[in-house]
This record gives structure tokens, C-alpha cells and sequence, in this order.
């Protein structure tokens, strides 16, 4: 966003049919809420399609945005409902393909951008990588959606308004997502 711009502002105008407002806001957005719905389907072509059907649904109901919730967190709010109405009816039956290479925040976060990299460790780093993912879409929906919130920069009182839970619940969902990442890695 540009530093003349506020995001109210953009809102603002955005929900007044400004399309450029709008365009600014996505192009904020747009990073956070791939890397949340990557985190919970690990599919990069659902979630180019999910995230674009998010910020279609925004756009159509700006108008009555009322401003409970911080922006952010009705996107993300969307989002989250555009997935879940995604897989509960099926259209999304592979969770992970384990063979993609994805520019998700996870995927940055277990590469090894050293110079000195040599083949050993770029296979060591790749077979970890394609083991986290694994491991992560193998959560219960609601660990994975949390871990994908939290993963991506919410705080708990965030992903708790996103999700429709009490913090207390995050926290429960974030603990158990641990406990069977750290168990699924081997690492317990």
C-alpha cells in the first residue's frame, strides 16, 4: 500500500467501487492469503483458484463490510470458508502433491540458499521438505487451518476471529498440530 494510502481509506474507497483501491488491497493481500490456503490444501492450482474465488467474494460484498473484524481477518475469513466449501464437497481429492516445487512461505523457510550447497544437501533438504509437507496435510482440517493462519503472520487472537473459535481452541489446535508434526518427523 502506498504511505498516502491508509488501509481504511483503500477499503473505503474500495467499497465505494473503487477498482484500483480494490487492486491495491489484493496486492497486499495476495502473499498471505496464498500461503494460508497452501497451508491447508497443499495444492499451488487449488490455491491460485481458491484465492482468486476469495478475493472475487470480497470484492462483491464490500459494500457491506462493516468493519467488525480487521480487514485482514475478513479476507482470510473468506478464504478459509471458500476452502472449507471446497473440500467438503470434494472438488479438491489430492491434499499435497509431493512432487511440486511451491514459493509457499514453508517451502522458503527449508531452503538451503548457501552458496555452498552441494547435491547431498540439496536431496537431504529436498526429502525434508516433501516430509513436512506430507506430515502437515496429514492434520485434521482444523490443526491445519490454524497452523496455516498462524504460519503466515496471524497471531492467535487473529486466527481465533478467522476460524470462529475461542483463542483457547487455537491453542489446543496449535498444540496438537505439534505434538503429531514433531512425532510425524520423527522428532518426539
Amino acid at each position: 500500500m502506498s504511505e498516502t494510502d491508509t488501509e481504511a481509506e483503500l477499503v473505503a474507497r474500495a467499497s465505494q467501487g473503487d477498482a484500483e483501491a480494490f487492486g491495491t488491497l489484493v496486492g497486499h493481500y495476495q502473499r498471505l492469503l496464498t500461503g494460508v490456503a497452501f497451508g491447508i490444501v497443499g495444492d499451488s492450482a487449488k490455491t491460485e483458484d481458491l484465492v482468486q474465488e476469495a478475493f472475487l467474494s470480497a470484492w462483491k460484498a464490500l459494500p457491506g463490510y462493516r468493519g467488525e473484524a480487521s480487514f485482514k481477518n475478513w479476507l482470510c475469513r473468506i478464504l478459509v470458508n471458500k476452502t472449507y466449501s471446497s473440500l467438503r464437497w470434494g472438488r479438491l481429492r489430492q491434499w499435497l502433491s509431493l512432487d511440486q516445487h511451491t514459493e509457499t512461505p514453508w517451502a522458503e523457510l527449508l531452503e538451503d540458499t548457501s552458496p555452498d550447497a552441494n547435491p547431498e544437501s540439496i536431496q537431504l533438504r529436498e526429502e525434508r521438505s516433501a516430509a513436512v509437507r506430507a506430515a502437515v496435510a496429514g492434520l485434521p482440517l482444523q490443526q491445519r487451518t490454524a497452523v496455516a493462519l498462524r504460519s503466515n503472520g496471524l497471531d492467535v487472537a487473529e486466527v481465533a476471529r478467522t476460524m470462529g473459535v475461542a483463542e483457547g481452541t487455537v491453542k489446543a489446535h496449535l498444540h496438537q498440530a505439534r505434538a503429531r508434526l514433531s512425532s510425524a518427523m520423527g522428532e518426539a
